[in-house]
């Protein structure tokens, strides 16, 4: 008998390099370089794969010699083929010994001259190091992102005449180094400055391409001064409410502005946003010094106040905002938006601090319904949205034309022990809930309980088409516009998620979900009470 031989083919290893490289990168960069054992294909594609990563925070000078030897000559290679690099990472802490940092300049030179687009250098060290000035004039760069590091003004005027994209982060440098640095970017479109040191005062002037800032907790900062009429977004968020002057009058075609913790107030907030035409999204949040807000802007679409604390009015005149998220007490509230396709409330006081409270909790809700057909509302406990029986005789349901009502339980812990998520799940009735829902927006059709991060139940709910119950009018119907949900109500359908649960043994699961179908009766308050035995 002939035997017919079998030609085994490595399908995978055929595939084009960069079908092989988009695979690779997906990995660790310790397990693409290991690669370059499997065959000479493989070596070649690990010799020109784009990205090289070097680094894990290694204290050892011996093993941080062995990682920078065979990455040296790795590189020389790329080098001498004419091999580009699309990006280097290097973390600095390797350079731990006189030998090791000659070792880490040179791959560094490497990687520059093989026309390195992106370039990385991070310092997990808690002293600072100076960073070689080779980087500042490294005309083929696109994107440059430094930590933990220390910069001084270089010698010479800094020559990053491609760079879009510059990130510090963690880097120590007075107001001059940071003005030469970014003076050298003619063509910058992003600006990350995150909890830099020494940095007082940012002006940014003349920067056609600029489109994006973000400056995160930077304490030491006292002005931003930013004259260059392109940017499309600007982000200031800090931690402490630190004085701090910024002036972005000159940004006509700013779209959106998020301020954390700014001590902002009513007449620059006013004029300020006077002057912003374009903007479509403002995000402003533990801005204690707001006690009025008051905004005119044509093209503003979304809105968010969160917790500024001393806020007590809100006039705006935003004919196109579709979202408005607030929270905090309660408020003056005035608007002449037209449709808003999303409102989300958050109050921070309890639902029954008092009659008077109780009124003008109400009246707030009455008057979003007349441009939002979706309600978001939160609060801390899950019963607080009850309205008590004697309350009911005297008010009227606030949300008479809300079809789409979400109410959710917020929770600031994110600890998914096991412990802890056992004592977040603690039972509250889920019928008295939504009976409190369904007086304040008397047939809704779509109710929604969010509690924490663990559990939501999804409402759909149909009703009879003669909003009246069989028989004489229930006393529990007597005093409102339309009969209570309970008697006149067809069908539920329940969708429950509950997106943490415990197994016997322990363990977390994620995202069951379970579904439930009741029709209409006299049990129906029972029958969807007994879902709270699943919270």
């Amino acid at each position: 008998m002939m035997r017919i031989g079998v030609l085994e083919v490595d399908g995978i290893s055929t595939l084009p390099e960069p079908i092989l490289h988009h695979i690779l990168s997906f990995l660790p960069f310790k397990e693409v370089a290991q690669t370059c054992l499997l065959s000479k294909r493989w070596k070649q594609v690990w010799q020109t794969f784009p990205d090289v990563e070097v680094g894990g925070m290694f204290t050892n000078p011996r093993k941080s010699k062995e990682i920078l030897t065979s990455l040296e000559p790795a590189l020389l290679n790329r080098q001498r083929k004419m091999i580009s690099i699309k990006k280097f990472s290097l973390e600095l802490d390797l350079i731990n010994s006189p030998e090791n940092a000659s070792l880490a300049g040179r791959c560094l030179g490497l990687a520059i001259e093989s026309e390195v687009k992106e370039l990385v250098l991070v310092h997990w060290r808690s002293e600072r190091r100076n960073l070689p000035e080779i980087i500042f004039y490294v005309e083929s760069l696109h994107v440059l992102e430094l930590s933990y590091c220390k910069l001084q003004q270089p010698s010479e005027n800094v020559k990053l005449f491609s760079l879009r994209k510059l990130a510090l982060r963690e880097v120590c440098a007075d107001d001059q180094a940071i003005a030469s640095l970014i003076s050298g970017c003619p063509l910058i479109e992003y600006l990350e400055i995150r909890s830099c040191e020494g940095l007082e005062s940012l002006d940014l002037v003349n920067l056609s391409n600029l489109k994006e800032i973000i400056l995160v907790n930077t304490s030491d900062i006292k002005r931003v001064e930013i004259k260059t009429s392109n940017v499309n977004a600007l982000a200031i968020h800090q931690t402490y409410l630190f004085p701090i002057e910024v002036n972005v009058s000159s940004c006509g075609n700013l779209k959106c502005l998020k301020f954390d913790f700014l001590p902002i107030e009513d007449e620059w907030l006013c004029n300020g946003i006077s002057k912003l035409p374009l903007l479509e999204y403002l995000s402003m949040t533990k801005c204690h010094k707001l006690t009025s807000v008051r905004i005119s802007s044509p093209c503003l679409k979304t809105l968010i106040l969160e917790c500024c604390d001393k806020l007590i009015q809100v006039e705006i005149e935003t004919p196109n905002l579709s979202i408005f998220k607030y929270h905090g007490d309660l408020i003056s509230f005035s608007s002449n938006a037209l449709s808003l396709s999303e409102t989300s409330l958050c109050f921070s006081s309890h639902l029954m601090v008092n009659i008077e409270w109780v009124v003008e909790y109400f009246e707030i809700l009455a008057m979003f319904q007349k441009f939002s057909k979706v309600l978001n509302l939160q609060c801390r406990e899950g019963e607080n949205v009850i309205v008590p029986q004697e309350l009911r005789q005297i008010q009227s349901p606030p949300l008479t034309s809300v079809k789409k009502l979400n109410y959710s339980v917020r929770t600031d812990s994110w600890d998914f022990s096991v412990a802890n998520v056992r004592a977040r799940s603690s039972r509250f009735s889920i019928a008295n809930v939504l009976d409190g829902l369904l007086w304040t927006s008397p047939h809704a059709e779509m109710v929604s309980i969010e509690h924490g991060h663990l559990h939501k139940f999804s409402f759909q709910i149909s009703y009879k088409k003669q909003l009246i119950y069989d028989g004489e009018i229930p006393r529990c119907c007597q005093s409102l516009p339309v009969s209570c949900w309970q008697h006149c109500i067809n069908e539920v359908k329940v969708e429950h998620t509950k997106s943490l649960s415990i197994t016997e043994d322990g363990e977390l699961q994620h995202d069951v979900r379970s579904y439930y179908c009741f029709e209409g009766g006299e049990d129906i308050f029972e029958k969807i009470d007994d879902l709270s035995e699943v919270v």
